[in-house]
């Protein structure tokens, strides 16, 4: 029995980290909520395990009535170093999924150790509960999506859907059987050297022709960037370019000049006296033109007096018959008779 006895505390010293007998320092205090905390919750001090929580209950009076939670700990001696009176006891949870623990922040260095029977000053535990409340959420939308992944997925398996169809559609696996079907017939025709591409994968003509034209375009865009040809000029002679930008420079001076009112031209679009002696001359031009149209005058009966035409054309007909007879027959008009008295 002394035997198993020994096992026993060996093994519970080896689990722990410490003897059972080891000395233990009981400490107290109050909170607003115990927000689920348990006899035998874990008590850390700065993140560390120190001890154990040995008693959780309403006070009878307790100093704060706003406190009426007690919590008493027993927590290791030698915690006693860094555990002050001014350290404060706060509670927080485990973990996302549930589980309060007390964890104790240290003092100042000035404040006296702490002693058995230390009440320590508390922290508000309110926030353990809206992370219970934020976990028990998180917890239930987690429950919500994989529901709705299971219902995605019966949804697939039962063919609904465009994955169920590409997955268990028949027709869509005949058609994808009949599109390999051709494939296959297609590289067993190039193997065969049948149809164009056939021709273009096994011809050797057809592949020294192409490389053949290859090479003549390689040696035309040699030509066409170093050459001394005019495609070779446009592309790498600068006074092409020089010449363009003097010529959009005149442009644009032309078209400053012009805006200013500057030249035949400008003068005629901003002048407001020339453009009126502008439109005053074409006003007469046509009140002239209409005369002319009309036989008023000289030059209207010239263009509409067809008794005119006819005397001209008289007149043009003697004149050539004049002249044919005065070629024919120059003596009989160049005669001089001198008569004396």
């Amino acid at each position: 029995m002394v035997i198993a006895i020994a096992i026993l505390l060996v093994i519970i010293f080896l689990m722990t980290g410490k003897a059972t007998f080891a000395g233990k320092l009981h400490i107290a205090t109050y909170v607003n909520d115990a927000a689920g905390l348990r006899r035998g919750a874990i008590v850390n001090l700065a993140g560390v395990s120190i001890g154990n929580v040995t008693s959780v209950e309403l006070s009878t009076h307790p100093p704060n009535p706003a406190e009426p939670v007690r919590i008493e700990m027993a927590v290791a001696d030698d915690a006693r170093a860094w555990l002050r009176q001014d350290s404060v006891a706060e509670l927080g949870a485990i973990n996302p999924l549930g589980g309060t623990m007390v964890n104790i922040r240290r003092g100042t260095a000035s404040s006296p150790p702490a002693r058995d029977g230390t009440v320590l000053k508390s922290a508000s535990a309110a926030g353990i509960s809206e992370l219970l409340v934020t976990s028990h959420t998180l917890l239930q939308n987690a429950n919500d999506i994989v529901e709705r992944l299971g219902a995605l997925m019966d949804q697939i398996q039962s063919g609904q859907g465009s994955i169920g169809k590409l997955i268990y559609s028949e027709q869509l696996y005949d058609r994808f059987n009949t599109i390999a079907k051709n494939v296959e017939k297609l590289t067993a025709a190039m193997n065969t050297r049948q149809g164009t591409i056939g021709e273009l994968v096994y011809n050797h003509e057809l592949y020294a022709k192409l490389n053949t034209t290859l090479d003549r375009l390689n040696d035309t865009l040699e030509r066409i960037q170093h050459g001394p040809g005019t495609m070779a000029k446009l592309i790498n002679d600068p006074s092409l370019y020089n010449h363009a930008d003097q010529l959009v420079q005149g442009l644009n001076r032309t078209t400053t000049q012009i805006n200013s009112g500057k030249g035949t031209i400008g003068m005629l679009l901003r002048n407001q006296q020339t453009a009126i002696h502008m439109r005053d001359t074409i006003q007469n031009l046509d009140g002239l033109l209409a005369g002319l149209r009309a036989g008023k005058g000289t030059a209207g009966q010239l263009v509409t007096n067809p008794m005119l035409y006819h005397h001209l054309d008289s007149l043009t007909s003697e004149l050539r018959s004049l002249l044919k007879a005065f070629k024919k027959h120059p003596k009989k008009y160049l005669t001089i008779q001198l008569k004396l008295f």
